[in-house]
């Protein structure tokens, strides 16, 4: 079921930036979808446009079958900005009190939900300390149990790892998984975070200029680029580079190469990255293109271009 979707979605602002272009996109239930792209790119203006808090200059974007200028979806829908602000004078607990009845959530569910996801963002113990004297991450973590306070089926983050030690990125990211598969949650997560990007979302767009450029799992978006699929086998003297089309062909082609008397040490499916993927989708391919072979090769089995390698398994310059 489809529950965040845009069409044609468009944003001019009054100094005649063009933020949004002709955006179409749809989120399932559920879903953790990945909006990628670079600094100005528009990913946070298309999030403004999906939860109502900007204006569209063409198209329509709905959410929980409802237009984002719709109130209602107020209550049903979340949103953490990367530079979330709360009341630093007010201790945590305060805080939460303070939103939760903003969202007319009665006392005692307020405190239920408040101890829950303190709890989850180990936070419990803080509840009675002052905003003001909290970290960076833990003001984090007390945004983001503001931002899921009313349970939300809906929630947009912004950088949610943003500023966060490894540890706390990791609750986090437990966190976010913990929502999608078990409460159901949807999640509309803007990131440059490609590694994180990969390790948690279902599906993934590309947004550059304001441009939705692709979108898919990370197995279709990596797919519909890698045009010319290779194999590296590296032996003890060198990496042979072979192209194939199907990969149930790898095996004859390993054997190909043990029957010339060379021992394998390695195969690797010469398989671009997501990181790849999106570098390349946004021209700002910083590697080259994905798979391709070094230039300074010799001839080996094929007659193709191999990778000269020293004695020690290592490549050479």
């Amino acid at each position: 079921m489809t529950v965040v979707e845009a069409r044609g979605l468009c944003k001019t602002f009054d100094n005649g930036v063009r933020a949004v272009r002709d955006l179409d996109l749809s989120v399932r239930r559920g879903e953790i979808f990945g909006f990628l792209g670079p600094n100005g790119a528009g990913k946070t203006t298309t999030v403004r446009l999906l939860n109502g808090t900007l204006t569209p200059s063409a198209g329509v974007s709905i959410v929980l079958g409802l237009a984002s200028s719709d109130d209602r979806i107020r209550k049903r829908t979340s949103t953490l900005a990367e530079l979330a602000r709360m009341y630093e004078n007010l201790s945590l607990r305060q805080n939460l009190l303070f939103f939760a009845r903003m969202y007319d959530l009665p006392a005692e569910q307020a405190d239920r939900r408040i101890r829950r996801q303190l709890e989850r963002m180990g936070l419990w113990e803080k509840r009675d300390l002052k905003l003001g004297s909290f970290s960076t991450g833990m003001r984090k973590k007390a945004a983001l149990a503001r931002t899921l306070l009313h349970s939300p089926e809906v929630v947009f983050l912004d950088e949610p790892t943003g500023g966060l030690d490894p540890e706390a990125a990791r609750q986090v990211v437990t966190l976010i998984r913990e929502l999608a598969e078990e409460e159901k949650v949807t999640v509309f997560m803007c990131t440059h975070d490609l590694t994180l990007a990969e390790g948690i979302c279902d599906t993934f767009g590309f947004i550059a200029e304001g441009r939705l450029l692709s979108v898919g799992s990370g197995e279709e978006l990596i797919d519909a680029t890698w045009k010319e699929r290779k194999v590296r086998i590296r032996t003890l003297d060198r990496t042979h580079i072979v192209p194939f089309e199907k990969e149930e062909e790898i095996d004859a082609l390993i054997r190909r190469v043990m029957d010339c008397g060379e021992r394998v040490v390695e195969v690797r499916n010469d398989r671009p990255s997501l990181e790849e993927i999106y570098f390349q989708t946004v021209g700002r391919d910083r590697g080259g293109k994905p798979g391709e072979p070094d230039d300074r090769q010799d001839r080996g089995v094929w007659g193709r271009p191999v990778a000269r390698q020293q004695r020690s398994g290592r490549e050479e310059p």
